[in-house]
């Protein structure tokens, strides 16, 4: 059996290697994901996150590299320090410190919160990211320019 730990190792590796589909097996069917700094309520549910990660794909990121340089698991909580460069066709690479808190419940990720800069990070994208984002929000049901829940 893996420890917490493990398993959201094993999150992480799925994220960044853009497989979305084995990214969601990770969590509860009523799981939540928030990213703080961005102005929505949390993502909540499976199809519900599937959709939030989907933006990644949406705004160009072809494929991501990221180094965990602290992960402490007590009880039922993780604590991961990171940082995660994204890649464009550009060749533009922004690169994003993060800390972030998942809580399980029975193996499977229930809340995930990632604390960043988001002027640290938006400071750095390529005008193809933000051409991708408002051309996905123009064909989703969600307005106002904000990345959906």
């Amino acid at each position: 059996m893996l420890s917490d730990a493990e398993i959201v190792e094993a999150f992480f590796e799925a994220i960044y290697r853009l497989d979305f589909d084995a990214a969601v097996e990770f969590f509860t069917e009523d799981a939540s994901y928030h990213d703080l700094p961005v102005p929505t309520d949390p993502a909540v549910g499976k199809e519900a996150i599937r959709r939030k990660l989907d933006f990644m794909i949406a705004g160009g990121v072809t494929s991501m590299d990221y180094e965990i340089r602290n992960i402490l698991g007590d009880g039922d909580t993780v604590l991961v320090e990171r940082t995660e460069t994204w890649h464009f066709p550009s060749g533009a690479t922004p690169t994003l410190r993060v800390m972030c808190a998942i809580e399980l419940d029975e193996n499977k990720i229930a809340a995930w919160r990632e604390y960043w800069n988001g002027e640290e990070l938006m400071s750095q994208m390529p005008p193809e990211f933000f051409q991708g984002v408002q051309h996905a929000l123009g064909e989703s049901e969600v307005g106002g320019g904000a990345i959906p829940q």
